[in-house]
């Protein structure tokens, strides 16, 4: 899925849906914000799941570029 597919969907968002080329923009919005950590069996944390309000506030903020990212990938491929 890309950003705008993860958008689209509502669901709260995993680490690892986030794009490498996004990670930092991504980390520095969710500073201080609340999030899920899905553990194994013994409580190690297997990755972050944040909440899909605070990923739709991120993305309406970075939209233009967002699309624009997608749209160039689109065309590449």
């Amino acid at each position: 899925m890309n950003l705008k597919e993860i958008y689209d969907s509502g669901e709260d968002v995993r680490d690892s849906q986030i794009p490498e080329k996004w990670k930092s923009s991504f980390d520095k919005f969710m500073f201080g914000q609340g999030c899920l950590a899905d553990s194994d069996e013994y409580g190690n944390i297997k990755e972050f799941i944040y909440f899909s309000e605070d990923f739709r506030r991120w993305y309406f903020q970075n939209e233009k570029e967002i699309l624009r990212d997608i749209n160039i990938d689109i065309i590449i491929n």
